[in-house]
């Protein structure tokens, strides 16, 4: 028999081990384990049981011994146990890559810093290389650009437009030598100027002048019209704000361009005159080819452009035949602006000198304006004389001084000063201050004259000459009648007649102070103090345009 069958039946080498015993032996101590019969103490029960002898008693103090061992350790601690130096090379081996990882960030860094750094030393020397070698043609081209005759003009507009197009010259320089090129051509100052870019918009407008016609809509032989001289570089001028706002528009930017200069209300409200016809080509070009949307928004910019756009508007009627439909548009149209321009006028934000300053212009284009004017110069002559006074004082003077054109005088005679006075009369509650007032302005103007008898009752006109009309500065032989003002429409003469016989049913206050005033009127424009003689139309001529850069 084999040792594994003959163990399992009793004979072998276990049946002759000194305490084995090849029987089976069962019991209630004794359990079989697979074929393998052993000995193996039971636990001790609850039950009492025989006592046993020390062999049985010793596997029960092992198992006491191993209730006392302490527990096991997790499989954190056991990893870390086992996998000690494994760990320790692994911390290390990560705090050095962190250590190379941010060393080589610092190096980094360094190197772009020291790129940076020797960029800047390289631009700043590009820079100062580009100085002197600016600087040097400059001074080359200094003594060209310097001159101012104007057999020279060609020769510096060449050097002026290759000095701009190359960003030689700052363009606050470039601007000054185009401006002194403007004197003699004006085409040459224009494409210098398009050359030009970020152009100082207040330095064009401070080399924009008025001319007579602009300023007082008359031309006269008076010092004060020396700046006539300069019409076609200011025209120029207004020309380039044209295609500059024409091209700031385009690219979507028109805040950028020159509605800088109607940013602030109080800048418009101080020069109404100069910023209207300084913008005047670019809105009437809009209104000419009705672009509606356009000119919102020009007068969306701002509250300055909205009032240039209310005075140029109001003059800006073509006179051309339109449909009933496209009438009514226009009607519309300027009615809006009329309304407008009325209530910002007599606005919180609109004081007697913004007034006085607003006359200068309505009276300068009042018979351009077709009747738009007429609803806020009424309700100016009518106000207290605290609210109206620097406005009164315009008027007074511009009327005094024969600044007025001769057509202009007598539409604002018979649609402003007349009815206004008329009323004024009319009206128990009028002051009589108010009233002397007005008088006083009716004083001031030519009496209308009949066409029928080119006399008024048979008379021939009294009161001191006026400013000539405009159909007797074209035409010195002109009668008497036109140069006075030319013939007046029958409703006007009437209602000049009701009005003198107002003067004559009322006391003899007021007929003594017309026929005063005007006897005044005219003593002192005969003879005008010496300071007012240069700004006195009176008796001045029509005066020839002089050649562009001519000295008067």
């Amino acid at each position: 028999m084999s040792g594994k069958t003959a163990s399992n039946i009793g004979t072998g080498r276990n049946h002759l081990t000194n305490g084995c015993s090849s029987q089976p032996i069962t019991g209630p101590h004794t359990y079989q384990n697979r074929t393998v019969r052993r000995y193996v103490p039971r636990m001790p029960s609850s039950e009492p049981s025989a006592p046993v002898s020390s062999s049985a008693a010793a596997p029960s103090s092992s198992a006491s011994e191993r209730k006392e061992l302490p527990p096991p350790p997790s499989r954190l601690g056991h990893f870390i146990t086992t996998y000690s130096s494994f760990l320790s090379s692994f911390v290390i081996g990560v705090a050095g890559l962190v250590a190379t990882s941010i060393w080589q960030y610092r190096q980094s860094q360094t190197a772009v810093r020291q790129a940076a750094s020797e960029q800047a030393i390289a631009r700043t020397k590009a820079d100062n290389d580009w100085r002197i070698a600016r600087a040097e043609i400059l001074a080359k081209n200094l003594n060209v650009l310097a001159s101012q005759a104007p057999d020279t003009a060609d020769q510096r507009f060449g050097v002026l437009l290759s000095l701009t197009r190359g960003s030689i010259l700052d363009p606050e320089l470039a601007v000054s030598y185009a401006l002194e090129l403007g004197k003699v051509n004006s085409d040459y100052m224009r494409t210098v100027l398009s050359s030009t870019s970020e152009k100082n918009y207040i330095q064009l407008e401070h080399a924009f002048l008025l001319t007579c016609l602009q300023r007082f809509g008359v031309e006269r032989d008076a010092p004060i019209c020396k700046n006539d001289r300069l019409a076609d570089r200011s025209d120029g001028i207004a020309q380039l704000i044209q295609d500059e706002l024409g091209a700031a528009g385009a690219i979507g930017k028109p805040a950028q361009g020159p509605l800088v200069l109607l940013r602030d209300e109080r800048e418009a409200q101080e020069k109404p005159a100069k910023l209207m016809w300084l913008f005047e080509p670019y809105l009437q070009d809009l209104y000419e080819r009705r672009q509606w949307n356009e000119i919102a928004g020009f007068e969306d910019s701002s509250v300055g452009a909205r009032l240039v756009a209310a005075l140029v508007l109001a003059t800006a009627r073509t006179g051309e035949l339109v449909a009933n439909a496209e009438q009514a548009d226009l009607v519309r149209f300027h009615a809006e602006r009329r309304k407008w321009l009325v209530s910002y006028m007599f606005g919180k934000t609109c004081d007697s000198e913004c007034r006085g300053k607003l006359i200068d212009v309505m009276l300068s284009t009042y018979g351009e304006a077709q009747g738009d004017y007429d609803e806020a110069l009424r309700r100016l002559v009518q106000l207290p004389r605290s609210e109206s006074g620097p406005a009164m004082a315009r008027l007074h003077a511009r009327l005094l001084w024969c600044q007025v054109d001769g057509d202009d005088l007598m539409e604002f005679r018979d649609r402003v000063l007349v009815p206004s006075l008329a009323t004024a009369l009319a009206s128990p509650t009028t002051d009589r201050v108010k009233a002397e007032e007005l008088i006083g302005l009716v004083a001031l103007v030519p009496e209308p004259i009949d066409p029928k008898t080119n006399t008024i009752g048979g008379k021939a006109p009294t009161g001191a000459n006026p400013a000539p009309s405009r159909a007797a500065t074209k035409d010195p032989s002109a009668p008497v009648a036109v140069a006075m003002g030319g013939p007046t429409e029958p409703a006007n003469v009437s209602a000049w007649k009701a009005l003198m016989a107002t003067f004559d049913k009322s006391d003899d206050r007021m007929a003594r102070a017309f026929s005063l005033r005007r006897a005044t009127v005219k003593r002192e424009r005969m003879s005008p103090p010496p300071m007012i003689k240069q700004v006195n139309f009176c008796g001045a001529g029509q005066r020839d345009r002089l050649p562009t850069g001519a000295e008067p």
